[in-house]
């Protein structure tokens, strides 16, 4: 009963807490700096809920209440724009809830999360706890609710529900629930396209509980199907074949809509994205010291989000977590990749990186705690641009 409590105890306390701050900060925000010429998203007349939704919020919206769009937007302030680059699930279940409980879209839209941001916290503690400890899971949680940028969890994004199916995911592969696995896999990818990274880890988890053997191609064929069976190796591959499926259908549906295939990716560029070596971003900041660009203060927290998180990856290979290496490492990659603006936000779901980062801060306690009282400011900080309309994601 003790550990039922404190699975559930601890994260509910944390969450009420720094919701409750961060819900204080943004109040404040708005009554000592706002300009309301300067702001132009107003989705609730009720401050305490309004400040949650910005920037990307509006997207999330059209989905919700208009469907996809047929072609881009002829709009000044979203010149070329669609809202094709955002996926289906979220705005799909705020939907739903809307509908169920007659809540206003907008609050349904920061119901959803909220309630995703909760049971991920429980799961990532559980699932933590089994991988590193009671204290790393205690520690995991903590600072997944006070890191900088913790209040796009409770905003009109889709961060919140993301991490609840990676973790989700993560959780039931490790322990064989393969069609289990399949089911949050494919709600991963129908929220985000790179929830097909989960293919990855799924992959490993399906190893190591099959072949006792290290991994090699003699191996794998003198033990085929492995220890589960064939019955295992059949559960496995339809799970594989579920997300796979979840994005094929939203690609199949954008090519009837938008007539590409590929029209989430491709609308990236009115939003000034393109391609670019995964290197070039993490040194970005370089770029002002040896030639004549400038950097804008508003990128400065996606380079550390960025260097932290890489940092990070490779702290789960020195752990020998491979599956959630072979998730995260994959993942920076291909978040890099389309240049540094918005990582900060984006690396967020991962889910890999809070656990890991918590077994050190267990180890390390006093130099945690130091840690805390550095990143509080930073996130009251963030969390009072975010309430302001600051161009930070």
């Amino acid at each position: 009963m003790a550990g039922l409590i404190s699975g559930i105890g601890i994260p509910v306390l944390a969450f009420a807490v720094s919701r409750l701050a961060l819900l204080l900060i943004g109040l404040l925000a708005r009554d000592l700096a706002f300009v309301p010429e300067e702001y132009v998203w107003v989705y609730d007349e009720r401050t305490w809920l309004d400040i949650w939704g910005v920037w990307d919020t509006g997207w999330f919206m059209s989905v919700m209440y208009n469907g996809y769009m047929i072609a881009v937007s002829t709009n000044p302030d979203t010149l070329s724009q669609a809202n094709w680059a955002f996926f289906p699930l979220y705005p799909m279940m705020a939907y739903a809830v809307s509908e169920l409980t007659g809540l206003s879209g907008y609050g349904a839209l920061l119901v959803v999360p909220n309630l995703c941001f909760l049971a991920a916290l429980i799961w990532i503690r559980a699932e933590a706890k089994a991988l590193y400890g009671t204290a790393s899971a205690n520690w995991a949680v903590v600072f997944l609710c006070v890191m900088p940028g913790t209040h796009v969890f409770s905003s009109a994004y889709s961060e919140a529900t993301f991490l609840l199916f990676i973790v989700g995911t993560l959780a039931m592969a490790r322990k064989g629930h393969w069609l289990m696995t399949g089911c949050m896999a494919a709600l991963a990818v129908l929220t985000k396209n790179f929830g097909v990274l989960l293919l990855a880890p799924m992959a490993v988890y399906f190893l190591q509980r099959n072949f006792t053997q290290p991994l090699s191609a003699r191996n794998l064929i003198s033990e085929f199907p492995g220890s589960g069976g064939r019955g295992e190796l059949v559960r496995f591959a339809v799970s594989l074949v579920l997300p796979c499926l979840a994005l094929g259908s939203f690609m199949l549906f954008l090519y009837f809509r938008a007539g590409d295939f590929l029209a989430f990716a491709t609308i990236q560029s009115a939003w000034g994205r393109s391609m670019v070596l995964p290197i070039i971003s993490l040194f970005s900041p370089l770029g002002p010291l040896v030639g004549n660009h400038g950097f804008t203060v508003y990128l400065w927290p996606n380079v550390i989000a960025a260097w932290v998180a890489v940092a990070l990856c490779m702290a789960l290979l020195l752990k020998r977590q491979w599956a959630h290496a072979s998730f995260c490492i994959p993942g920076m990659v291909l978040l890099l990749s389309a240049g540094i603006l918005s990582i900060f936000r984006l690396v967020l779901p991962l889910a890999p990186l809070w656990m890991v980062a918590g077994s050190f801060m267990a180890a390390r306690p006093k130099l945690s705690w130091l840690l805390l009282l550095l990143i509080l400011p930073a996130e009251a900080l963030l969390m009072w641009g975010w309430a302001l309309g600051w161009p930070i994601f």
